[in-house]
């Protein structure tokens, strides 16, 4: 979307206008509005998020299928503090 803006604003510059800062402005906003570092940390928190639901998932339903805390932790490789963690907030 925000391509089609800059190209767009570059098109009516270069045909009505001939502003020599205008391009460079617009493409000086475009940018700050699209960071590709932020879309990439996003992506990873993303990653991360999804990596926890499923790790609270996975202890709660094998918490539901009877097994102890160590046993979770064994099997999921999830520190044990972090196996209790996730029981006490999500149980109580």
């Amino acid at each position: 979307m925000l391509l089609a803006i800059q190209n767009l604003i570059e098109y009516l510059n270069r045909n009505y206008i001939d502003d020599e800062n205008l391009e460079k402005e617009v493409n000086i906003m475009t940018k700050s509005l699209y960071d590709p570092e932020v879309e990439k940390k996003g992506i990873e928190k993303g990653i991360e998020k999804g990596i926890e639901k499923n790790q609270v998932e996975i202890v709660l339903n094998m918490l539901g299928e009877g097994l102890d805390e160590a046993t979770i932790s064994r099997f999921t490789k999830i520190d044990i503090e972090k196996v209790r963690e996730i029981i006490k907030k999500h149980l109580n």
